[in-house]
């Protein structure tokens, strides 16, 4: 089964879909049943903040609004019966062909329902393009719905934009976890790798903005929306979240961030247990006060990090099969100056050999 953390704040229930869902864990029922409490408790609380028109609504009503409701009170405990399940996927067949807004809002209730109570959808009804943060689930139900062989996935991978997208390194770190074949050898073969040696501290630099969208506003006759964002924990992984009353701040990421995400990813697909780690031997900081020393400590560098990079390269190649004649691209080395002015005049960085 597919773990589901809930997070309960001041404002309302906070819900995280973690990028390794789609790993089995034992020991989760403690887990599922907190989430089925705070279900329960949130759901509780959106009745009392909008009050039902429906005295039992069914999923299987022609109206959008009707059909909304009755995916807004389902539980966990209710979707584990066949019926309910077959229920929510035939709704969705029958709702995501409607065009009006009222049809786009009830398909964001269907799958957050779906996404929230662990219901299974199979790939050929998601086969459509939401719009909005309702394309948030639909992305995270198809990265835990997917077989290990992951086809549909890595179309999915390549049809997100890296900067436009934060469902783009969502979607690439469940195809490392998942240690997809094809995905593992696209990405080292046109991948350079790059050892970043800095001296002084690097500013924070420019963020890519991932398409910033408003929280969607309500509906007459409709329950109150959830509100999907993506969100980055402290270990720097994305997960697919949802607040039912704040407006959260959408996930954030530098084009430095670019490559030390695909690094991470060339970790998870061997196996590595702490992939982050793994990837932060890539970028190193100068931390003497001789900048003479700079070039013996970028040397060394360079040669634990190319150690590594061949290690994994090895591991890579017996893992899914890269042919010798395939050259992998080497090690690159990239050195950058964040020091004081006054203090580059008076130490300036060697010339490189």
């Amino acid at each position: 089964m597919r773990r589901f953390v809930a997070t309960m704040t001041m404002f309302g229930c906070i819900w995280v879909v973690p990028c390794n869902a789609q790993q089995p864990d034992p020991k989760n029922e403690k887990d599922r049943a907190a989430v089925r409490a705070a279900i329960q408790r949130a759901a509780e609380r959106r009745a009392k903040e909008e009050p039902c028109p429906f005295t039992s609504p069914r999923l299987s009503s022609a109206d959008p609004a009707e059909v909304a409701w009755a995916a807004a009170r389902l539980t966990a405990e209710d979707c584990q019966n066949p019926e309910v399940a077959a229920a929510l996927v035939a709704a969705l067949r029958t709702v995501r062909v409607g065009e009006k807004e009222e049809h786009g809002r009830a398909v964001l209730h269907l799958l957050h329902a779906a996404l929230q109570n662990d219901v299974m959808i199979p790939m050929a009804d998601l086969r459509f393009e939401p719009e909005g943060r309702t394309r948030i689930p639909w992305i995270a139900l198809q990265t835990h719905n997917a077989t290990k062989e992951g086809g549909d996935v890595f179309a999915l991978f390549h049809g997100l934009d890296e900067k436009t997208d934060a469902g783009w390194e969502f979607v690439g770190g469940s195809l490392a976890i998942r240690g997809h074949g094809a995905f593992a050898i696209e990405l080292r073969t046109r991948m350079a790798p790059q050892l970043r040696v800095t001296a002084g501290q690097r500013p924070g630099s420019p963020a890519i903005e991932f398409g910033r969208r408003e929280g969607l506003g309500p509906l007459p006759g409709f329950p109150v929306p959830p509100t999907y964002y993506w969100a980055r924990d402290a270990q720097g992984f994305v997960s697919a979240a949802v607040a039912t009353t704040e407006d959260p701040k959408d996930c954030r990421i530098d084009p430095v961030r670019l490559g030390r995400i695909r690094l991470r990813w060339l970790a998870q697909l061997v196996g590595d247990p702490n992939p982050v780690l793994w990837a932060g031997r890539f970028e190193v900081r100068f931390l003497e006060g001789d900048i003479g020393k700079f070039q013996a400590f970028s040397d060394a560098s360079e040669k634990r990090a190319a150690e590594s990079l061949a290690a994994l390269d090895l591991e890579l190649r017996k893992r899914f099969k890269i042919p010798e004649r395939l050259v992998l691209p080497k090690l690159e080395v990239v050195w950058e100056d964040f020091r004081r002015n006054e203090v580059k005049k008076v130490q300036p960085m060697p010339e490189r050999r």
